[in-house]
């Protein structure tokens, strides 16, 4: 498969990373090229590739769940996230969807479906804030995905502080064997393609992915583009349950001192 490359996305914060699988109700263009990257000795790394090698090494990375957690702990299509569906073996992370006997109440999102799902979910412990001090990110992991009807992985970035938009999704499939890449706006930045929602716009690229349960990397450069953030975005070519599984999950940024 050749390279896939996206337009440049524009949004204003960046809050937190996630990942999860879950469920659904039943019933490039690259003309924006990569910027530079920054001189090796302005990099730090916050999230080593080695953060699933052992449950220490994920403790000092990552959190157990969705950030905005507690009883909200679900996905608006229909799973409610719980610790045991993570698990860690060979340095490969795995998430893993499991259909109950009875459904365990309703998600508090539209469409309030059943919550049918027990899923899993995990979210880093370093903000990842677009600003002067740490103007550009690196973010990068190889996933195999589960695709097809009723299966919703994905990873993301999402803005929860204050309050959702933004978002850029790494890696989304919904429903089949297509990557979202999904752009969240609250404010409209005039996308060729940018869809109007309630509260939100939202530009996507879809991109046929012709095995996503084969190992692929995916990536995303961020960077300060005056009161903006540039992103550019890339999936490579191949390097009863539902998974999601992810290696060598590494994020870096640059450093003004």
């Amino acid at each position: 498969m050749s390279d896939h490359g996206v337009d440049r996305r524009r949004f204003l914060t960046v809050s937190g990373l996630s990942l999860g699988v879950a469920a659904l109700p039943t019933g490039a263009t690259a003309a924006t090229p990569s910027p530079s990257p920054a001189r090796a000795e302005t990099w730090e790394n916050i999230i080593e590739k080695s953060s699933f090698d052992s449950w220490t090494a994920f403790d000092r990375e990552w959190n157990r769940l969705y950030p905005w957690g507690g009883d909200d702990d679900t996905h608006n299509g229909a799973a409610r996230m719980h610790a045991g569906q993570i698990s860690l073996s060979g340095g490969v992370l795995t998430l893993k969807a499991t259909r109950l006997a009875a459904a365990d109440g309703t998600s508090p999102h539209k469409p309030h479906a059943p919550l049918w799902y027990r899923s899993g979910a995990i979210h880093a412990r370093e903000q990842i804030i677009v600003n002067d001090q740490f103007p550009e990110y690196d973010i990068e992991g190889e996933f195999s995905a589960q695709t097809g009807p009723g299966i919703w992985p994905a990873f993301w970035t999402t803005g929860e502080w204050p309050a959702w938009p933004p978002e850029t999704d790494i890696l989304e499939y919904v429903g089949d064997s297509t990557n979202l890449f999904n752009t969240w706006n609250k404010t409209s930045s005039g996308d060729e393609g940018e869809e109007a929602g309630d509260d939100y716009f939202v530009t996507r690229e879809r991109v046929p992915v012709a095995n996503p349960a084969a190992w692929h990397k995916y990536r995303v450069w961020m960077y300060k583009d005056g009161d903006d953030v540039g992103l550019n975005q890339q999936l490579p070519g191949p390097t009863g349950d539902t998974q999601l599984r992810a290696r060598n999950v590494w994020v870096g940024r640059t450093r003004a001192w």
